[in-house]
């Protein structure tokens, strides 16, 4: 209990029901002392009663101590209540975040003998801010992509609401019927359907309304005077998963149609090439003669289907692609099913385009094999896409470096390898003395740029096979694979702090940068969070010998 407290009632800070961390601190000649801590306190720090009339700097690393310093001088000098919000490691070592409530007690002369603290835990709800930024930011994307689809579109897309009536339209419908949007507008989509195939259009619209989607055909009338064959398919607008109208893809079949006329021998061979107007088609017979290739070949690959045919069939597949094509297209055969498989297609000027091929047997009357109907298409973009999201999801997007989640997966892995065959490691934990005042004084775009400096010359001090990550902030760490002895590790830092004592110049700004680094190596009982602990208590060890060395120093 606090002494020579008893006018001040604490007893519901005190309850056992009590979630939040509750710290009861003793002021005395402007210094802190702690005098109480609840149970959710102490489970949820590193503190414990032994720190009971401790300063914060007896207990805590210095950067964590002078922070919370400031705060409680803070509501001291002012008098008032103080709120504010940190972040830190639990005894998990897990990140988590907090808001804390600082309230001064005064006693009957106006003068703080206590400060009274209730740390609220609101990691649950910054992270459903910093997602819902996320989806913000998502959504934005999703609206810029679907304004492209829908403008740019070389199809013709119509917008309908539950009844079928035209609600909107792209360019292209505008352009094909010579109507505004303002006259298309409001009116049935079957008005423009030729009166033949409108029961099978609005047959189709009825299935698309119980979540039946499929392509068919029929023909349309723009203008009195015109008709044209189309491929329509209904597609659900949904809201909040919600069916609120259509989107009615049209795709012009003229020109397909006559490629069917000239080159198709079935109406299996008419399907997949009317579904797949602007990709690459190749038949092929069972003796791998070319059937039929289509114009698309020299868009996407640079070949005329001419010079296509005068070479040996897959000559442009990468060696390393073409057993799996084989093998692919045998199954496939022989299964009777579609096939579908990536691999690289050469260019004719040489560059490999990652592409995905749909392979479609074909079988005579008497169900022996014909044909193959292969579709091929580009996906290069979508694979550097692909790429690029692996890329940010391991890495720091300010730095380039692996990022905490690639660092952790590689710590387990090398725990792994010290578990089962007892090869061991180090791991450097390191961040910027007093980076705080360097973003106060000079701004974040000059932290930033500290931060990136820093990076760099992390990189620079290790050696091939080492990796150097950020954890977040100026919190960086390093694991040495083959350190199986302090002396290798201790190289290595002094390496890196030698690369730390080359100027810091920015511009017309120039720094003084150092850091203070933990080092720690595994034990027969360590763990991932214990690893990551140890690391943490190395370095604020090593900050606290700087604080005192310093103020030995001023003495």
């Amino acid at each position: 209990m606090i002494q020579g407290a008893g006018t001040l009632s604490f007893e519901k800070a005190l309850m056992d029901g009590v979630q939040e961390m509750v710290f009861i601190v003793r002021v005395e000649r402007g210094e802190f002392f702690y005098e109480f801590l609840n149970q959710s306190a102490m489970q949820k720090t590193e503190l414990n009663e032994s720190a009971i009339g401790k300063t914060f700097f007896d207990t805590q690393s210095f950067d964590l101590a002078d922070l919370v310093y400031s705060q409680y001088k803070k509501a001291l000098e002012t008098g008032r209540q103080i709120v504010y919000e940190d972040s830190y490691f639990d005894p998990e070592g897990n990140f988590r975040y907090s808001k804390t409530r600082l309230t001064p007690m005064l006693d009957d002369e106006g003068n703080c003998t206590h400060i009274f603290s209730i740390v609220q835990d609101i990691t649950n709800e910054v992270e459903a801010k910093q997602e819902s930024m996320e989806a913000w930011k998502s959504l934005e994307e999703s609206r810029s992509y679907y304004h492209s689809l829908f403008e740019q579109n070389a199809d013709a897309i119509l917008t309908l609401d539950l009844n079928g009536n035209i609600r909107g339209a792209n360019p292209v419908v505008q352009s094909h019927s010579g109507m505004a949007l303002g006259e298309l507008s409001g009116r049935r989509v079957l008005d423009f359907v030729v009166p033949e195939d409108r029961r099978k259009t609005l047959k189709n619209f009825r299935k698309a309304k119980k979540g039946i989607y499929t392509n068919f055909r029929i023909t349309i009338s723009p203008n009195k005077s015109s008709r044209l064959g189309v491929l329509v398919k209904f597609i659900p607008i949904k809201i909040r998963e919600v069916t609120t109208g259509f989107y009615l893809i049209i795709k012009d079949m003229r020109e397909l149609d006559q490629m069917v006329e000239l080159y198709m021998e079935s109406e299996k061979n008419f399907r997949v090439i009317a579904e797949n107007a602007y990709d690459l088609i190749i038949l092929i017979n069972h003796r791998k003669e070319y059937l039929f290739i289509s114009p698309s070949l020299e868009t996407i690959f640079g070949f005329t289907p001419e010079e296509y045919k005068g070479k040996e069939p897959f000559h442009n597949v990468h060696p390393e692609d073409l057993n799996d094509l084989y093998s692919t297209l045998s199954t496939s055969i022989k299964s009777g099913e579609i096939c579908k498989m990536r691999l690289r297609v050469g260019h004719k000027k040489g560059d490999w385009i990652w592409s995905e091929l749909h392979g479609t047997p074909v079988y005579d009357d008497n169900d022996c094999y014909s044909h193959m109907v292969m579709i091929v298409r580009d996906v290069s973009l979508q694979k550097d896409y692909e790429t690029k999201l692996e890329f940010f999801a391991y890495h720091d997007p300010l730095t380039g470096m692996p990022n905490r989640r690639y660092f952790q997966e590689s710590l387990e892995m090398a725990l792994v390898d010290y578990h089962s065959k007892g090869k061991g490691f180090a791991v450097l934990l390191l961040d910027i003395d007093k980076f705080k005042g360097i973003n106060d004084k000079w701004g974040h775009e000059t932290g930033d740029a500290v931060i990136r400096e820093f990076g760099k010359r992390l990189q620079a001090g290790i050696c091939k096979g080492d990796l150097a990550a950020r954890l977040g902030g100026d919190e960086f760490i390093i694991l040495l694979p083959d350190a199986e002895v302090p002396e290798s590790a201790a190289t290595v830092v002094e390496r890196i702090r030698q690369g730390m004592m080359q100027p810091w110049e920015f511009g017309n700004t120039v720094l003084e940068v150092a850091t203070s680094i933990g080092m720690t190596m595994p034990k027969p009982e360590s763990t991932l969070s214990s690893i990551l602990k140890e690391a943490d208590k190395a370095m604020y060890e090593e900050k606290n010998c700087k604080k005192h060395q310093f103020d030995d120093d001023r003495l």
